[in-house]
Parts: C-alpha cells; structure tokens; sequence
C-alpha cells in the first residue's frame, strides 16, 4: 500500500538475504517481524538487535541501518515508512 505521504509494504527475506546498508532522509522505517528471525543492524552508534516474531523496531530518518534474515527459514515483516517522502539512500558496507 502507498499513499502520498506513508509506505506499507510486506517483505520477505530467504536465509541470508539482506536489504543492505541505507538511510533515508525524511521517513522512519518501522519494521514489524511476522515470522522468523531478523536482524536490525544500525550505525551512528553501532548497534545490533534481533528481532523475533511480534517484535519491531524503527529506525529514524538519517540513520544508516542494514536488515537481514538472521535464521535458517524465510523471515516475513511488514515495512511501514512514513510520514513524508521516501527515498532509499544506499551506503558502502563498511
């Protein structure tokens, strides 16, 4: 679902998959993990959390972060971003 100012989309990660390093400038990124074991690894300050079923994290605008499946099945989540514009602003992996 998009609409002018808010993004929800359902993802799905398969083992080892990853969503790379990127920031974005005027949206947070709300994840919601559904099913399987996510990875939320942030920098500026480093940081790592691990997400299970039920729970969530979000990551402010300017702050770089990476998402990666962190267990042996498919990860599902949902990826709320809003309120504002969206961009995806990739960044090198160290």
């Amino acid at each position: 679902m998009t609409g002018t100012d808010i993004t929800v989309r359902r993802l799905t990660l398969a083992p080892g998959e990853e969503i790379p390093w990127h920031r974005h400038g005027a949206t947070d990124d709300l994840c919601v993990l559904l099913e399987g074991t996510l990875n939320v690894e942030l920098r500026e300050p480093q940081e790592v959390l691990r997400l299970a079923p039920g729970g969530s994290h979000r990551t402010p605008p300017g702050r770089p972060h990476r998402l990666s499946n962190a267990g042996g099945a498919d990860c599902t989540f949902l990826l709320i971003q809003g309120v504002g514009t969206r961009d995806f602003q990739r960044l090198g992996d160290a």
